[in-house]
């Protein structure tokens, strides 16, 4: 939350004229969103480092296969992911200006699904 305030000063849409130098800073601005949102995970690496002593123990003592600890331990962070990415969307979406209308968030705004393309 800290780096999403951060961002939306960096990036506070002040006015929105289509030139150049705001196309570019509106790229700047989706790119950094993109790479962030991307990246989240990154933190949670320590853990599961921090946890390798015991699963190589249980693992060569054949208590189950390494997929048994693997898919469930990736299911269990699905949740966090989605969390985090939903409350930087919306503590940023409208502060750097990606749209006014708060309908294009969501899917129902879209403009394929109201045009019956899918």
């Amino acid at each position: 939350m800290i780096t999403a305030l951060i961002t939306m000063t960096v990036f506070l849409r002040a006015q929105k004229d289509w030139n150049l130098v705001h196309a570019t800073y509106y790229m700047g601005a989706l790119d950094y969103t993109l790479i962030r949102i991307t990246t989240n995970g990154i933190a949670e690496l320590t853990l599961s480092v921090s946890r390798l002593p015991l699963f190589y123990k249980q693992r060569d003592s054949h208590f189950y296969p390494a997929w048994a600890y693997a898919i469930p331990a990736c299911i269990l962070k699905i949740p966090i992911s989605l969390l985090e990415s939903f409350i930087w969307t919306t503590l940023t979406y409208y502060v750097i200006g990606y749209s006014p209308e708060g309908e294009r968030l969501s899917v129902h705004g879209s403009p394929s699904l109201q045009n019956g393309c899918h």
